[in-house]
């Protein structure tokens, strides 16, 4: 049976595709409370209506060893791909003991008013710290 890892570490979410075709992809790097975690994944939170907030929300699951593990934090990673909705406008990784929210940035954005815009200012200013959050 699949349960929450015990924390998130670090949430990477961009778009790729193209604007016909945008994909999402999500990559979570968390820890595990124990060694020997297998079938680590992000499951993402299925929804009716979109959140009022417009965050997708996912789950980093594994399955626990099914012998006792030495007690140990142990790095787990996971990925997932999938299509993007309109009313995305970020992802949040939920974890046993905290969460992480990513907000996502469209690459094919080529308004020029917003070229011109980021040439001038340094690029990490358009990068949201999750340890700011």
């Amino acid at each position: 049976m699949s349960e929450l890892v015990r924390e998130i570490v670090e949430v990477h979410a961009f778009i790729g595709g193209d604007e016909e075709h945008p994909l999402l992809t999500v990559e979570a790097e968390g820890l595990a409370a124990t060694a020997g975690w297998s079938k680590v994944r992000l499951e993402p939170h299925a929804y009716l209506t979109p959140p009022e907030d417009g965050f997708q929300d996912f789950d980093l699951v594994g399955v626990r060893p099914a012998h006792p593990a030495e007690a140990m934090l142990t790095e787990v990673e996971a990925a997932w791909e999938g299509a993007v909705e309109e009313w995305q406008v970020g992802v949040r990784v939920h974890a046993v003991d905290n969460m992480v929210e990513e907000y996502l940035l469209e690459p094919w954005d080529d308004d020029e008013d917003d070229d011109d815009a980021t040439e001038d200012a340094d690029d990490d200013t358009a990068l949201r710290d999750n340890e700011d959050a």
